[in-house]
């Protein structure tokens, strides 16, 4: 096996407790667009620094792709947003937003059906 020719992935960094509470609030409040609300033949259009591929990125790690609608350009393409920075979530830390955000949402409509 010849290991100088084999390149070694990295993950998408992890997030810390306290960036898992700050997206999924985000998330809840409608303040980020997150890559699976668009065609994936479109993330590298909306997400502008995909452009160049994700070389050294093992995307089997990728949970999901976001960032914050006031970081959008000032153009759109097809109706989406353009953004020229972009968050990647590794997979295990998109399981944990994607779970509390469903309950955090689940728990306002609940709460606002009985109002």
């Amino acid at each position: 096996m010849d290991t100088e020719s084999e390149e070694e992935l990295r993950e998408p960094t992890r997030l810390t407790p306290e960036e898992i509470h700050e997206i999924v609030e985000g998330l809840v409040k409608n303040r980020y667009f997150v890559a699976t609300q668009c065609p994936p033949d479109m993330i590298t259009s909306v997400f502008m620094p995909l452009l160049g591929g994700l070389t050294g990125m093992d995307t089997a790690k990728i949970g999901n792709i976001l960032e914050e609608y006031a970081k959008a350009g000032p153009r759109s393409i097809n109706g989406y947003p353009m953004f020229f920075s972009c968050r990647i979530i590794h997979i295990d830390d998109w399981r944990v937003i994607a779970e509390k955000a469903m309950a955090v949402q689940q728990a306002l409509d609940e709460a606002l059906e009985k109002s």
